[in-house]
């Protein structure tokens, strides 16, 4: 597993991993704004879009489809294991690598282990664990063969992130993947989940402000493509 550790400047989410101080990634949550901090997410959201996953909104909880696609190919078993999760990984995500799958799976191990010293039962242990296969293959999948490799890939999430969003994220995380939220309403929902910020960590910037009236990756991508048509009818200034 990778550790979570404190970035020295924002250019560091873009240092490829062997030119890190260690095998590290990012979990960073941000709450304010500059017009640094502007440049910054600009920068992570095209990254993020090349070699990574953009999350507007929430993820989709798996449907019925999905659960009876998951249920033919994998059946409904359940073990609180290292051995398990490690062969239902190799079946259900063939892609990774025994290196990917063993830190995805170290990762998962330590973050159902959690839950079940929170006193969840075995059988919410176990709807845990399907919603996060699930959610590996229908929205990260595209992105879990580059886990721990030494372009880091990159999760961008827009808005109020929710209790088990914030725990797949974490088991990315400790895959190898850096991770960016950005908070328009503020810090006041996160802090009900992770109150000692364990799993991710507030920037703070100097001179933060909220953000900017009607700020979104939206109106950020439509203003990156009007910039890339000035360029192509007039040239780089």
């Amino acid at each position: 597993m990778l550790e979570h550790k404190k970035i020295r400047s924002l250019d560091d989410y873009f240092v490829d991993l062997n030119g890190r101080q260690s095998r590290e990634v990012y979990f960073y949550r941000i709450n304010g704004y500059t017009e640094k901090i502007g440049d910054f997410i600009k920068k992570y959201y095209d990254t993020a879009r090349r070699a990574g996953v953009v999350i507007e909104g929430k993820i989709p909880n798996p449907d019925e489809k999905n659960l009876a696609y998951y249920s033919e190919i994998m059946g409904m078993d359940f073990q609180m294991s290292m051995g398990f999760l490690l062969t239902s990984l190799k079946k259900w995500l063939p892609r990774m690598n025994d290196y990917q799958r063993e830190n995805v799976a170290a990762a998962f191990y330590d973050t159902l282990d959690a839950m079940r010293k929170e006193g969840k039962n075995e059988n919410m242990l176990k709807n845990a664990y399907i919603k996060f296969m699930c959610w590996f293959y229908y929205k990260f999948e595209r992105m879990v063969n580059n886990l721990g490799e030494n372009n880091v890939p990159k999760i961008l999430y827009e808005g109020t992130i929710s209790n088990y969003e914030l725990k797949i994220l974490d088991i990315l995380a400790g895959a190898g993947c850096d991770i960016l939220l950005l908070q328009y309403q503020g810090d006041a929902t996160y802090q009900k989940l992770d109150a000692d910020s364990k799993i991710s960590k507030e920037l703070g910037l100097e001179n933060m402000q909220p953000f900017p009236e009607g700020f979104s990756l939206k109106n950020l991508q439509e203003d990156m493509e009007k910039e890339k048509d000035k360029e192509r009818l007039y040239g780089t200034l």
